[in-house]
Order: structure tokens, then sequence, then C-alpha cells
């Protein structure tokens, strides 16, 4: 649990260098506004991602998946598409990593706005 938390404050920190690396290149200077806008693009970017993703694993679309794959091909091709993989079973990486560091940077992003 230790080395999870050291990734996920590393990853916070690389993040938000990244955040006024981005914000001094499109704004060229340093100001509140201009990291709130940025930060907003970044946290949401990764709560996009990190929720598509749990949508994904968790299977929902995959009834669809294979019911659209069924009507849209051949008989010939029917045994293969019974051993396509479904979109939950190709989706391996930990989404509440990146949930959580949207949801970090877009609270950063709170703050600021409050403090704006």
């Amino acid at each position: 649990e230790g080395i999870l938390l050291k990734k996920q404050t590393f990853s916070f920190l690389i993040l938000q260098l990244m955040i006024f690396i981005t914000m001094w290149c499109y704004y060229k200077e340093w100001s509140l506004l201009g990291y709130i806008n940025v930060s907003f693009i970044f946290g949401a970017i990764l709560l996009f991602t990190g929720l598509t993703s749990y949508i994904l694993a968790s299977g929902f679309f995959d009834l669809f998946y294979v019911t659209s794959r069924k009507i849209i091909s051949s008989k010939r091709k029917l045994s293969e598409i019974t051993h396509m993989r479904k979109p939950s079973e190709i989706i391996h990486y930990n989404f509440k990593f990146v949930l959580l560091l949207g949801l970090e940077i877009l609270l950063c992003m709170g703050i600021a706005l409050i403090a704006y």
C-alpha cells in the first residue's frame, strides 16, 4: 500500500508540473485563472478516461458488442465471433488509479477556483 501511495503522489506531482508547463506555454504567464483552466482540462481528461474504463471493465457493453458482431457478420464468421474477446476482458489496468488522480487534480482546481 505504501508503494501505491508513492506512485500516486509521484504521478500527482508530475501532473502538476505538466499543468504548470502547459499553462506557461499557452498563457505565457503564471496566473491563477490559467492554472484553473489547464487543471480542469487535465482533470476532466483523466476523470473521463477512468470512468470510461470503469464502464467498459464492468461488462456493461459486452452484450451490445457481441450482439452487434453477430448481426453484422456473416454466418461463416460466426465461429470466429464466439472466440473474440469482450470489451470487459480487454481492460486490464487499474482504472481506480486514473480516477483518483483525476479527482485529485479537480480538487486542486476547485480549491484554486474558491481562492479566485
